[in-house]
């Protein structure tokens, strides 16, 4: 199953990735449609698509994002990217961090110096009956339940199934002091689902890259979209991928690297009163960019049986419709709730060390 957020945004940016790897895997590109003006304008006007980050200021620079999350996927990536001493940006739903085993891996992420955002996405899918107040609350709820575990409320934001239609909800985003993130790279996860063919997501940076120096003889900046669920190809395919990024010589960061923002968290869920930043942040001392090569191990991922979709499903993901939603997968996710308590303690523990 593709994302719809993925089929639309790649539609919107699709100038800048026209050279995109393997045109078989790329989703078939949806007509482009004028931003809606229906909705309320805020101070600082309607968005657009320059009000997305969908590249990093310095060439050279890749930021890899993921979506959705954290999942039973999120550790298997953890562990890889510590491997590597690679950063990257999570936009963890917060939907998920009532559970004790997700929240521990989102807070653990923080610990390991990556960038938290926010994935944020309509209660039932539709304004209905509600007001702005009270979508801004909700946002500013998600924002704390963040902010229980990394003591910062994020600030960068991937809205679910956005797209300049959906005027209203952006607006009200923009007008909070929230920065929208798009993309320039689509790694399709979601396409190499399978044990067998997660290798394949290297192949998609390794084409951009190659017909990128080729074309212009120089390297450019990439946001990559990729979805933090069991569902995808995105952990099992991570250690060829960060080799990949390597070997062109491109530069894994987060994205307050990416876009040299000293400063990328919010003061306040709810309102647009200025942000800051903590000792990880870019410019700050501790914060850390670059990689190093992993090991590729070949057969399975860490991941029983390969790469799968939550425990419970009986399922690959090649099979599975999951896009790790609360719309779609609350039974799958409450059933890897049971199937996982029996690991929390060590868990527990395990982060907290």
């Amino acid at each position: 199953m593709r994302f719809i957020q993925a089929t639309i945004l790649s539609a919107l940016v699709m100038p800048f990735i026209a050279a995109a790897a393997d045109p078989v895997a790329a989703s078939p590109a949806a007509p482009a449609t004028a931003p809606a003006t229906t909705g309320p304008s805020t101070d600082e006007g309607p968005v657009t698509m320059a009000d997305f980050v969908t590249s990093c200021q310095t060439p050279g620079q890749i930021s890899l994002t993921y979506s959705e999350g954290p999942s039973e996927a999120t550790m298997e990536m953890l562990q890889t990217l510590k491997e590597a001493n690679a950063k990257v940006t999570f936009f963890v739903n917060a939907t998920w961090l009532q559970y004790m085993q997700y929240a521990g891996v989102a807070r653990h992420a923080h610990v390991d110096g990556h960038l938290i955002g926010m994935t944020y996405r309509l209660p039932s899918d539709t304004f209905g009956s509600h007001t702005d107040a009270d979508i801004k609350e909700d946002i500013a709820r998600a924002s704390r339940t963040i902010q229980d575990l990394t003591q910062v409320y994020p600030k960068y934001m991937k809205v679910h199934e956005s797209n300049l239609k959906d005027a209203r909800l952006l607006n009200l985003v923009k007008s909070m002091g929230y920065t929208l993130v798009g993309f320039n790279m689509d790694e399709y996860d979601y396409k190499y689902n399978t044990a067998a063919t997660a290798g394949q997501i290297a192949e998609v940076y390794n084409s951009m890259f190659s017909k990128q120096m080729d074309a212009y003889g120089r390297k450019a900046s990439y946001v990559v979209a990729g979805y933090d669920v069991p569902s995808t190809g995105a952990a099992a395919g991570l250690p060829k991928v960060i080799n990949t990024i390597q070997s062109h010589g491109y530069d894994m960061v987060r994205l307050d690297g990416c876009t040299n923002d000293k400063t990328p968290y919010k003061k306040d869920p709810i309102t647009n009163d200025g942000f800051v930043g903590d000792a990880k942040s870019f410019g700050a001392a501790e914060y850390k960019h670059g990689q190093k090569s992993v090991s590729v191990t070949t057969g399975p991922s860490n991941q029983k049986g390969g790469v799968q979709g939550p425990p419970g499903t009986g399922n690959t993901a090649k099979t599975t419709q999951h896009d790790g939603t609360p719309k779609t997968a609350s039974s799958t996710r409450l059933t890897a709730v049971a199937s996982t308590l029996a690991l929390v303690p060590a868990l527990v523990c395990a982060y907290l060390l």
